[in-house]
């Protein structure tokens, strides 16, 4: 199957879910309250260490080289993909929307918990553009041991 076949398929499935929710598997709620706790600082966290690893490659020589630019952006990426999954989370508990399809979705805090659902997605380009990164800068070591490219 060509390339772009699957491009279009891809983009018929996005758009089918967007506009026809059924489920909210996205990310998952949390029961106990203290388990939430733990998850959310390790968010807190995570997200932190992702935009220092960004800042750091930013001001550092690092940043000339397309490669390292890409492991930033996916950093950055992380970085709000952290945002939006603690927000989600901490908007779930106070949100039946999901389980109940006849309520209207008129309020503000549903499409803000509504958009947070789209997690994946963010966290799944951010991933892509880490691995391009690294695979580019894998492939520049490789060139390099070899003495195919001057340092």
């Amino acid at each position: 199957m060509k390339s772009s076949h699957l491009l279009h398929i891809l983009i018929i499935v996005i758009i089918s879910c967007i506009l026809y929710p059924k489920s909210c598997y996205a990310f998952q709620e949390h029961g106990a309250k203290e388990g939430l706790y733990i998850h959310q600082l390790a968010h807190v966290c995570f997200g932190s260490a992702m935009l220092w690893l960004f800042f750091m490659i930013k001001k550092s020589a690092f940043w000339l080289k397309k490669w390292w630019k890409a492991i930033a952006i996916g950093g950055l990426g992380l970085a709000f993909w952290n945002v939006m999954t603690f927000v989600g989370h901490l908007l779930g508990p106070y949100n039946v929307y999901c389980h109940n399809e006849s309520v209207t979705s008129n309020n503000g805090l549903f499409w803000l918990w509504y958009i947070t659902k789209f997690d994946t997605v963010v966290c799944c380009l951010s991933m892509v553009f880490f691995y391009l990164g690294l695979r580019r800068l894998n492939n520049s070591i490789t060139d390099l041991n070899s003495g195919m490219q001057k340092p």
